[in-house]
């Protein structure tokens, strides 16, 4: 299996990061919280999961060991498969997810696209008593690089538009409704003027 990647990022949206690494570019599927965590350009570092089916051999990537663990804790649990737990991600960090497993949370859990109830229920069962707490203070920097991501000067609000509501539907939202969101939210002069700050602001609207 493939433990990390480290190249020269070729491409990076909110859900997909393309690395060059030796002359190979590797498709990498990324969740929101590591795609706020990675440099636009340049040298990258990631941790990686392989999800093996037999239509596809995916690659998902994290800029931090905890959400590599997160990830990996929550495919372990039934009927959570690798998007659903890239979604899961996408909504809340993964110390903020871990929180809610701890307090058994499960109402804020279920506000998760595609989280009903009873999954909501079997992943506080399930993860409960698994997630070591050490966990939570590992580093977010010691495997995955010290990069940053910053707010490029350059994006046109109407590339902002689109790259979130390109990123909305991938992660499973349909696109008139998101195209319909993203119009109220930006509607108002104080809406997020970054894809990041755009893609949350949906997300919590929903």
């Amino acid at each position: 299996m493939i433990a990390f990647l480290e190249g020269d990022i070729a491409l990076k949206t909110p859900t997909l990061l393309i690395l060059r690494v030796g002359g190979v570019g590797y498709e990498v599927h990324i969740s929101l919280n590591t795609y706020g965590k990675l440099p636009d350009t340049g040298p990258c570092k990631v941790l990686t999961h392989m999800s093996i089916r037999e239509d596809a051999h995916l690659l998902f990537g994290f800029a931090e060991p905890l959400e590599k663990s997160m990830f990996q804790h929550l495919i372990s649990v039934q009927g959570i498969g690798p998007q659903s737990a890239r979604t899961i991600l996408s909504y809340a960090s993964p110390t903020d997810l871990e929180d809610s497993i701890r307090r058994g949370a499960v109402h804020e859990i279920q506000r998760i696209k595609g989280i009903g109830p009873k999954t909501a229920q079997r992943l506080v069962l399930d993860l409960r008593d698994r997630i070591r707490p050490e966990e939570a203070f590992q580093g977010t920097h010691d495997q995955a690089g010290t990069s940053t991501y910053t707010d490029s000067n350059i994006s046109s609000h109407t590339k902002i538009q689109e790259e979130a509501l390109l990123a909305l539907v991938a992660l499973g939202f349909s696109r008139p409704a998101m195209e319909k969101s993203l119009r109220n939210i930006l509607s108002d002069p104080k809406s997020p003027r970054d894809t990041e700050s755009l893609i949350r602001a949906v997300l919590h609207s929903l």
